[in-house]
């Protein structure tokens, strides 16, 4: 009889380890702080990034080397290295007629202005439109589809990105994300409690590019592992238990 209720304590503790409380899965809880989109995060060009930069004019027979939206098939199945412009080491950038541009640091905004003022000089009204092409977060662990994804905005948070990659598992640890963010050099790794509405600040609710964001396990995603086989054997066994104590307990 001993025995018995040793195995099934142990049995009962198991059980519950596996649970997890409600308080544990529910996103954002408490007050979300208080957030400016503009400040809180700009995307920024920087040596390496690949960019595609669109110049419009009006007398376009004139600068028929100059590439309008006009001249791109509907469908470009090419990669972002094909088709766009690499920033070089010195964050510049080099375009028919005017030649060099430095962009580094610049938003695309700015970067945007800078290159049409410098057209300018040369041609009547132009009109200049740049994209970063290589903007693409990967997220991994327990989401229901990990991977690397593309980004076609210029800004993206968490909960999106999330959202893009499925949502999080049931085995996911929504107490123990991780971000980790390499910028100017230098890593970072960032701990995400998405439960608490507190960890939403602007450095973490805003995901920069080449953020990996990674969604740890929960304990009991070990016992998920377990071949169905010991399983079976486990429920028999439990059922055992419950079944002999019964018996035991209605014979006194």
């Amino acid at each position: 009889m001993k025995r018995l209720s040793v195995i099934f304590f142990f049995l009962l503790v198991a059980f519950l380890f596996s649970c997890t409380s409600q308080k544990k899965l529910i996103y954002f809880q408490g007050t979300l702080p208080q957030l400016n989109a503009d400040s809180a995060f700009q995307l920024r060009i920087y040596p390496g990034d690949i960019l595609s930069v669109n110049i419009f004019t009006i007398n376009q027979e004139a600068y028929p080397y100059l590439s309008t939206p006009a001249d791109k098939p509907a469908s470009d199945n090419r990669s972002a290295y094909e088709k766009g412009i690499i920033v070089n080491n010195q964050g510049e950038i080099r375009l028919p007629l005017i030649g060099a541009v430095n962009v580094n640091g610049l938003t695309i905004s700015e970067a945007t202005s800078k290159v049409e003022t410098t057209f300018k000089a040369y041609i009547q009204d132009p009109i200049v439109t740049i994209k970063k092409l290589n903007f693409k977060v990967t997220i991994l662990g327990e989401v229901a589809r990990p991977g690397t994804y593309q980004i076609a905005n210029e800004r993206i948070t968490l909960p999106e990105a999330l959202g893009m990659a499925g949502d999080l598992n049931a085995f996911a640890n929504r107490q123990a994300l991780r971000i980790i963010r390499h910028e100017n050099g230098l890593t970072k790794d960032y701990k995400v409690d998405l439960t608490n509405a507190a960890d939403m600040t602007a450095e973490l609710f805003y995901i920069h590019p080449d953020d990996i964001i990674y969604v740890q396990p929960l304990p009991r995603r070990g016992f998920a592992n377990i071949s169905p086989s010991v399983t079976v054997i486990t429920s028999i066994l439990t059922t055992a238990v419950v079944v002999a104590t019964l018996i035991i307990t209605s014979t006194r």
